[in-house]
C-alpha cells in the first residue's frame, strides 16, 4: 500500500490544502470535460437551443453575440462555456463577478479580448454595479467608455 499523507497533514509549505491544482490535476479535469456539444450529456433542451445558436452563428461566419447560462451550481455552465469556445475555435477567458471590483477591472479584461474570444463571468450576479453598467454598454455597443479625471474636467474616452 502506498504511503500517502493523511488528509489533514500539512504539505512541505506547511499548508493543509494546496493553493491550486498542479498540471496533473488540470490535465485530468480537462480530460473529463466534454469538448463538443454533442458529447455533453443531459439537458436536451439547453443542448438543442445552444446547438441552434452555434449553427446559425457559424453559418453567418461569426460567433454568437451573447449567451446567458444560468442555474444552480453543478449544471455545467462552465463546461458549456468551454464547449462554446471550442465549437467556435475561440479562446475561453474565465473570470468571476467578485474578482471584478471596479469598472476598470472589467475594462482591462474587455480590452484584452480578441475577435472570437469567449468571456465567461462566473457568479455574474456578484459583479460590482459600475462594472455591470459598463458590461451592458460593451454588450450593446461593443465599446467601453473610460472616464479620465473627476468633476467638470472629466473626459470620457471610448475604447472600441
Amino acid at each position: 500500500m502506498a504511503d500517502y499523507p493523511a488528509p489533514s497533514s500539512p504539505d512541505a509549505a506547511g499548508r493543509i490544502v494546496g493553493g491550486g491544482a498542479d498540471e496533473t490535476e488540470r490535465a485530468a479535469e480537462a480530460a473529463l470535460r466534454p469538448k463538443r456539444l454533442e458529447d455533453f450529456v443531459g439537458q436536451q433542451v439547453v443542448r438543442g437551443q445552444l446547438s441552434v445558436v452555434l449553427r446559425a452563428a457559424l453559418a453567418r461566419g461569426n460567433v454568437p453575440d451573447h449567451v446567458l447560462l444560468s442555474g444552480p451550481p453543478g449544471l455545467g455552465k462552465t463546461t458549456l462555456a468551454m464547449i462554446i469556445a471550442n465549437e467556435v475555435d475561440g479562446v475561453l477567458r474565465i473570470t468571476s463577478g467578485p474578482a471584478i471590483q471596479h469598472a476598470g477591472d472589467l475594462a482591462a479584461i474587455l480590452s484584452s479580448l480578441e475577435e472570437g474570444d469567449v468571456l465567461f463571468i462566473d457568479e455574474i450576479h456578484r459583479l460590482a454595479r459600475t462594472a455591470e453598467e459598463m458590461l451592458y454598454l460593451a454588450m450593446e455597443d461593443f465599446r467601453v467608455d473610460v472616464v479620465v479625471g473627476k468633476g467638470p474636467g472629466a473626459t470620457s474616452i471610448p475604447l472600441t
